[in-house]
């Protein structure tokens, strides 16, 4: 059965990040696929398994960066997240512009994979977003 783009993005937006929030990491890593794997912004920066990825967000919350606005947006399998604020300086030394994006894949409701991007319309673009996402 595949997942259509309205439950990826509860998945991703209500269940796996209400989880973590929660402190539920049994309950987010349950959502995330034995084989997953999360690529950062450089080459060598990979996560393979649950284990490694749940380990990284644990990691990212304790750093409680400070976030003004976050930014969800389905595509069909696919859902972009986009975080912003003056907290988002940096990921290890590399250098960012006060955002970040991640495009989260799902199949069958488990999230396969999540890559990172510097710029917005880098994320859209890897998720199949043609159309003008922006806000009116």
């Amino acid at each position: 059965m595949t997942s259509t783009g309205q439950e990826n993005l509860e998945t991703v937006m209500i269940d796996f990040f209400g989880a973590l929030r929660r402190g539920g990491f049994e309950d987010a890593a349950a959502l995330l696929d034995p084989d997953i794997t999360w690529q950062g912004l450089r080459e060598d920066w990979v996560c393979h398994g649950r284990e490694e990825v749940i380990q990284t967000f644990r990691w990212g919350l304790d750093k409680r960066r400070d976030v003004d606005a976050l930014e969800f947006i389905r595509a069909g399998e696919q859902v972009v997240l986009g975080a912003r604020g003056p907290g988002i300086s940096k990921v290890g030394d590399e250098p960012l512009e006060g955002q970040i994006f991640n495009v989260f894949t799902l199949r069958n409701g488990r999230i396969v994979r999540i890559v990172d991007y510097r710029r917005r319309r880098e994320a859209l673009a890897a998720a199949g977003v043609t159309e003008n996402a922006g806000w009116c």
